[in-house]
């Protein structure tokens, strides 16, 4: 007998099934068996009988299709019928590779359409011409069909197996179909329709090896085959369904909205006659899934035993949830909007259902997050096990859950500890890295072993420590590469495969190792040896780690080419798990053994599932990892689901678990319910519908349906509702929808991102918008206040500068007992940047070295400088060092230009420049008479506005006759003129108060008169001559300069360099006044230079364009000065003739 136990609540069920157990129970050394859906109801259930009993054991729990089948196997025979059956879509689809690549299907003209899609020569001679892996592809979607005929259609597989025809769908449509069923079937003793006849047939027979209780439990859907099959288990045992029913009334004959619209116009053009109960809408629009088990069932001989809630009870209540009302109304098959209630306070107050719009996933996280901490202050019972929150698609969500739940609650307070979050579902490939590794070395051969992606396999611990790279030796791995110009490819025939055969090993893994070691072994300095620019960049011990590294790389490469040969299954199976062995350290990563657990339960399985098929052809490599994916992309629902935390969790269908709150994220128009596009022949798409059919979209439906009728207290809901970029209004999901429109009509909610259109009080707007950032000042206010303080500080410093004031971090004055010209010259380049460092540690740019993929096809600015002022340096100090032709040659070999033929063109004309510069100043810079002194001075404290101890300023001058000289083959820089002008400040006050020790550096000093840069102008191919001489009250310029530096370093100042020198370059002969327009213009600049307001140090600081005037004071008193006693005169580089003596240097820079 078949006994129906529905009730509307999970707990009635529980207290139902406890009940049978108790007074119906199995024998002592028996156990009950229990089927559920999936592994998350088995939990529950399990934690739950435990919970009332104290224990919860001797129960067998299964899964309906691998139990229905091994029950099957042993009724009919167990050695008949082999373990998992050979029907199934993963032995089904080796079957059917196998047989699509027969000669008599091959050459069958009813099958071309599926033999042209993998092979185009339609012959077994041209194996060329084949695809083997779209003959998988092909395999693996028919099997999937097959399985879903097997389940839905079986009548179509015994009427292919007899040569009959399908009403209604055309035979061109499936006779390829058939011909390839027909082949499965000649190949097996049985098919499965004719087995589940016999097993049924032989149930008499068999009663020993049938269990004598059966209950099915939570489960809202079932095939017809297995309903009539239990049917007729139930004629010998018993049959318990405890089945989740939303609806005490019968609600089979019910319509959706939709379709009652559709009767209602036929009935209107006389067709048919009106017969168009709605009933609840929510359940007629979500339950057509439910609604069609429970009319299957009724086709049964059952007995009913219900557990319904007492509506009565409910009615007597004056005030109830707003969520409670609704499960009312689909319980007793209401439509609140036929009656609706009076708005009343309550109503406008209640927060049982929340309905929450943000931008973005990371909004939609961050604001669930916010809320579930402001309800645990408002119930001080609820517990992180009391909440679910589903998504449609976990794996896009989980990289935002574990950021703002877990490591984002740790940077905001250490000491309180995070809200505890599991996140269940997720599937290997996604969520272990080592499982994600092993894929990425299998797909090896297809790689241009770009640099990024070996030396990020080497940040796995379980792949470094294999051939011992320890993680911290990374940042040094990455600067050899980096220097060694390491970019692409193993070698020069690997390179070839990509970019021809005319090609040399630049840039590849052999020339930059070859490069390292040999210059190990050669010198500790860069030589050319054999045309070859041999680094001496690894000393020491450092030679072990280079040796790793080579041995790595070896490793890969080996692993590479042994992956292209095709094997069998057997030897697959053989070679990658002797490969994983190899490759992964897991000794010591013990820690990782499920992982690696992971890795060889799918290898077995291809062998398995291969043995099964009875395929013993060699599989190329495209195969094996497109299967070894597709098994590691499976979600894992027994790990992380109800372990005591808030769990997130997939939306799976039949998991009606009660919480007391559930939440669901990412109710997006288009998004959910999810849909799934049917293949071209999916003869299930083009045939009528039956009772009992499966589809992505209606599970979808249903299970909002159980999300709405499971929550117990709040019912969380969230969509993206508007476009993070245009900010325009998007719709949500249809269920979303129809549940709004149900609470506006019913119970008078007002939902509308609109805050004009909520000013009548007799309305209540239930649809809180997220603003777009969380930083915003609005996500501070109201009953969902954020309590992340470090966006709150943001916030506050935002509004802050608005008002136009900055941001005072430092109150005390900072001691400063030296400091250099080159600190102070940093410090004036960018003020803010140097506070953030300095004071704050705030680093934007990213300090460690950086390895790129792509080789130099343009020439890098600052390496063609680099090697420009190299080569004037050379031609000026001809006695020193190298020569131009050796920096040349090394410049060419070193990889940091583009390897092409215009390279050695262009940076010999660059030599040439250089020369003819190096030429003109060589009239007047004498590298023989060229001294370096060090010149220190001591600026008291009553010097300066801050009194402090003495400050000692130190700097560098390069001496050459009676003037201090610097060059540089670029243009002038502002921080450039500064530094000079920093100089001759420093020297001229030493000079008023030397220390007369007559010592050699103090006659050198004594004898300066000027500071004089040179500089090659690259726009207009011109040298610029900037000097200062004599400058006026160098103190008190220097102690302003001072003066403005330590206030920098108690707040961010806006003095950079570039600013003062658009600012204070004269125009047509003068000054232009700095107004605020003007200074606009330079915050937001152009398309041709980037505005001031771009830089992030300034952004971090000044989120808008601050006024001028705060700072226009500071940056005249330091700059204004420099700016009227410069100097300037500018030479043709090719004009000998050009007045460049010593004495016209005199006369102009004193002039």
């Amino acid at each position: 007998m078949i006994y129906l136990y529905p009730a509307n609540k999970m707990e009635h069920l529980l207290a139902l099934f406890n009940k049978v157990s108790q007074v119906s129970p199995v024998g002592v050394f028996e156990q009950e068996v229990v089927v559920v859906q999936n592994a998350g109801m088995q939990h529950w259930l399990n934690l739950a009988l435990a919970n009332e009993r104290s224990i919860s054991m001797n129960i067998r729990y299964a899964l309906p299709a691998q139990f229905l089948w091994k029950l099957i196997r042993t009724i009919a025979s167990d050695d008949k019928v082999p373990e998992q059956s050979p029907y199934s879509r993963e032995v089904l689809t080796w079957r059917i590779y196998d047989i699509l690549a027969l000669e008599t299907i091959i050459n069958d003209k009813n099958l071309s359409e599926a033999t042209h899609y993998w092979n185009s020569q339609y012959s077994l001679e041209h194996s060329e011409k084949r695809d083997d892996f779209k003959r998988y592809q092909l395999a693996k979607q028919l099997a999937d069909l097959f399985e879903q005929y097997l389940i839905f259609r079986p009548d179509w597989l015994d009427a292919w197996e007899k040569g009959k025809p399908i009403d209604g769908i055309d035979s061109k449509e499936y006779l390829w179909q058939a011909k390839i069923w027909q082949m499965l079937v000649k190949h097996l003793p049985y098919n499965p329709v004719e087995l589940l006849e016999d097993a049924i047939a032989n149930i008499q027979d068999n009663l020993q090896s049938i269990p004598k209780k059966l209950s099915f439990f939570g489960i809202n859907t079932m095939a017809p085959m297995w309903l009539s099959f239990i049917n007729a288990l139930s004629e010998h045992i018993d049959v318990h369904f405890y089945h989740l029913n939303p609806c005490f009334d019968y609600w089979g004959d019910i319509k959706s909205e939709k379709q009652a619209f559709k009767q209602l116009s036929l009935w209107t053009d006389g067709a048919q006659h009106l017969d168009s109960f709605v009933g609840n809408p929510l359940l007629a629009n979500l339950g057509q899934q439910g609604r069609e088990f429970i009319s299957m069932l009724q086709e049964y001989s059952t007995v009913n035993v219900d557990a319904f809630d007492d509506i009565t009870i409910a009615e007597q209540q004056l005030t109830q949830p707003v969520l409670q009302c609704v499960q009312q109304d689909i319980l007793s098959l209401t439509d609140a909007r036929e009656s609706p209630r009076e708005v009343s306070e309550d109503y406008i107050n209640d927060n049982s259902i929340v309905v929450t719009s943000s931008h973005s996933v990371l909004r939609e996280v961050q604001g669930l997050h916010d809320y579930l901490l402001n309800l645990f202050n408002e119930d001080p019972s609820l517990t992180p096990k009391d909440i679910l929150v589903m998504c449609p698609q976990i794996e896009q969500y989980a990289p935002f859950v574990n950021a703002v739940f877990t490591h984002g609650w740790q940077d905001v307070d250490s000491k309180l500890p995070p809200l505890p979050c599991s996140i269940a579902d997720r599937s290997a490939l996604n969520s272990d890295p080592i499982v994600s590794t092993f894929i990425e070395l299998l797909s090896l051969p297809d790689s241009r072993f770009q640099v990024s992606q070996i030396v990020s396999l080497l940040r796995l611990p379980a792949l470094a420590d294999a051939v011992n790279i320890p993680f911290d030796s990374l940042d040094k791995i990455n600067l050899w590469l980096n220097k060694a110009s390491v970019h692409w490819g193993v070698d020069k025939a690997h390179k070839a495969q990509y970019v021809g055969e005319v090609t040399n090993n630049s840039f590849t893994w052999q020339q930059g190792l070859s490069r390292l070691i040999r210059g190990f072994a050669f010198s500790s300095e860069d030589t050319v040896y054999q045309d070859q620019l041999l680094l001496g960049l690894v000393e020491g011990e450092d030679v072990v780690l280079l040796g790793q590294l080579i041995l790595f790389i070896e490793q890969l490469q080996q692993f590479s080419r042994l992956l292209i040969k095709n094997r069998t299954p057997a030897k697959w199976h053989q070679f990658l798990l002797s490969q994983l062995e190899s490759l992964f350290d897991q000794q010591n990563s013990s820690h990782h053994e499920q992982s690696f657990t992971v890795i060889t339960d799918a290898i077995v399985a291809l062998v398995e599932n291969c043995e099964k098929a009875g395929l013993t052809e060699p599989l190329p490599l495209a195969i094996v990892v497109e299967f070894l994916t597709e098994h590691f992309n499976q979600g894992d629902s027994s790990k992380q689901f109800m372990v005591g935390q808030v769990t997130f969790c997939s939306m799976l269908p039949m998991r009606s678990i009660p919480f007391k709150v559930i939440a669901v994220l990412g109710l997006n128009d288009g998004e959910y319910p999810r849909q799934r596009q049917p293949l071209g022949f999916d003869l299930l798409s083009i045939s009528a519908a039956r009772m009992g059919d499966r589809s992505r979209r209606a599970d979808d439906r249903y299970l909002f349906l159980e999300a709405i009728i499971s929550a117990r207290e709040v019912l969380y809901l969230s969509y993206q509702g508007r476009s993070i970029r245009t900010n325009k209004e998007k719709q949500p999901s249809l269920v979303l929808k129809e549940l709004m429109e149900y609470l506006s009509t019913g119970y008078g909610w007002h939902f509308t991102t609109d805050e004009s259109d909520t000013d009548d009080s007799s309305t209540a707007n239930k649809l809180f918008q997220l603003p777009m950032q969380a930083f915003s000042q609005d996500n501070y206010h109201g009953e969902r206040a954020s309590f992340d303080q470090h966006w709150l500080t943001l916030a506050l410093s935002k509004n802050t500068q608005l008002e136009g004031n900055n941001l005072v971090i430092f109150q005390e004055d900072t001691a400063f007992n030296s400091l250099t010209v080159d600190e102070l010259a940093r410090f004036y380049q960018h003020p803010a940047k140097y506070f953030a460092q300095s004071q704050l540690n705030l680093y934007f740019q990213q300090n460690s070295v950086t390895v790129d993929d792509v080789e130099p096809f343009t020439n890098d600015y600052l390496e063609s400088y680099l090697l420009k002022q190299t080569l004037v340096s050379s031609y000026l100090n001809s006695n020193e060092g190298l020569s131009s032709e050796k920096i040349v040659q090394q410049a060419l070999l070193s990889g940091k230009f583009p390897d092409l033929p215009i390279t050695v063109e262009l940076i010999s004309s660059w030599q040439q420049e250089c020369g003819m510069f190096a030429t003109m100043l060589d009239s007047f810079y004498d590298s023989k008479n060229n001294v370096t002194v060090d010149c220190n001075i001591d600026i008291l404290p009553d010097a300066t506005k801050h009194k402090s101890e003495k400050i000692t300023l130190s700097c560098q001058l390069q001496n050459n006759g009676d003037s201090h000289v610097v060059y540089r083959y670029s243009t002038a820089k502002a921080k450039d003129l500064f530094t000079l002008y920093l100089q001759q400040l420093i020297v001229q006050i030493w000079q008023l108060n030397p220390s007369n020790n007559d010592s050699p550096e103090e006659a050198v000093l004594q004898s300066i008169k000027r500071s004089t840069g040179f500089y090659f102008n690259t726009k207009s191919q011109k040298i610029e001559q900037y000097t200062f001489c004599h400058l006026e009250n160098p103190l008190q310029q220097l102690s302003v300069i001072i003066d403005v530096f330590k206030k920098g370093n108690q707040q961010a100042l806006l003095l950079n360099g570039e600013l003062a020198h658009a600012v204070f370059q004269k125009k047509r002969g003068k000054v232009e006044e700095l107004s605020q327009e003007k200074f606009i213009s330079i915050w937001q600049g152009n398309h041709l230079t980037p505005g001031l307001g771009e830089d992030e140090y300034i952004h971090y600081f000044w989120q808008n364009c601050p006024d001028i005037s705060l700072f226009e004071e500071d940056l005249c008193a330091v700059y204004q000065a420099m700016y009227q006693q410069i100097s300037k005169e500018i030479y043709d580089i090719d004009d000998s003739s050009a007045p460049l003596s010593h004495n016209s240097l005199n006369n102009k820079g004193e002039s």
